[in-house]
């Protein structure tokens, strides 16, 4: 039977000098993408590499398709997209795909040979000599190419041109079509929230702070302006930001807030739903 869980992330920890990551719980589902966003060293790298196995956690389990730590069928379903090339920046393009296919008995040779024709990839170039964005493109590419049913990518589009940034979205969003497949991505890019992702992760010194629908932030989150912000409001747990001059407050909960508001017998002036990407502000550096 086909598992509903693609990852299955419980208590893990690893730690460093100067940095903790856990104890941290997380799970995707098949047919979700997830977006995990945080500030510079929230420990998003981290997560992804121990999720590969590329760093061994101190203590918790990841598991992955449901499948025991043992077996590692689950590697040739998964396409990685993570920095993790440069040591092979002597190679050639082409003889970078010859290396990397043989790691995938799924790999499509017509389907790499169509990315790299997309995204106009010179495959004679060596990997060394290629920009920053060209060779953020060819991980994508790599990702791709061999029919994944999980993709990991760490910053996907950072460095790479517009056009190409837009081609990338488009095909995630051809990759998660047939809501069988799912994503977990790290991102600083609002338009990939709003285009891709169905859940949002916030991590924060190397802990899950909140998890949100999209959809609900869309529905819940807003601005609004009352007659006057009291200390219900001020101290209430769904209050965000508080101004009072005019007054106003930042809520992760409408409902909530008109209750409070109602029952104070104060006035609502106005209101007004939070774009993503004040949303995703408020809720990095309110942690």
């Amino acid at each position: 039977m086909e598992t509903t869980t693609m990852i299955q992330v419980k208590e893990l920890t690893r730690t460093f000098k100067r940095f903790t990551l856990g104890p941290l719980n997380l799970d995707v589902e098949r047919g979700i993408a997830v977006g995990v966003i945080g500030a510079n060293g929230s420990g998003k790298t981290t997560l992804f590499r121990l999720i590969m196995r590329l760093l061994k956690e101190d203590t918790g389990n990841i598991q992955m398709f449901g499948l025991t730590e043992e077996n590692d069928e689950w590697k040739g379903k998964i396409g990685f997209a993570g920095g993790l090339l440069d040591a092979y920046d002597f190679l050639r393009v082409e003889e970078l795909k010859n290396l990397i296919s043989r790691w995938y008995p799924a790999w499509d040779e017509d389907q790499f040979l169509y990315f790299v024709n997309r995204y106009k990839i010179d495959v004679f170039e060596r990997f060394g000599k290629c920009s920053k964005g060209t060779k953020k493109k060819l991980e994508f590419v790599f990702a791709l190419s061999h029919n994944p049913e999980l993709l990991l990518l760490d910053e996907p589009t950072a460095g790479v041109d517009l056009v190409s940034q837009r081609k990338m979205k488009e095909d995630l969003i051809r990759f998660m079509e047939d809501g069988t497949k799912s994503i977990l991505l790290a991102t600083h890019e609002v338009d990939e929230i709003n285009q891709l992702c169905d859940e949002i992760v916030v991590l924060d010194r190397g802990r899950v702070m909140h998890r949100y629908n999209k959809d609900d932030i869309y529905d819940q989150w807003a601005r609004i302006w009352v007659s006057v912000v009291n200390d219900d409001l001020i101290h209430h747990p769904n209050v965000i930001h508080y101004e009072t001059a005019p007054p106003q407050i930042v809520t992760n909960q409408v409902e909530a807030i008109q209750e409070i508001v109602q029952k104070n017998e104060m006035k609502i002036q106005h209101i007004q739903r939070l774009s993503m990407e004040e949303v995703l502000e408020y809720l990095i550096e309110s942690n």
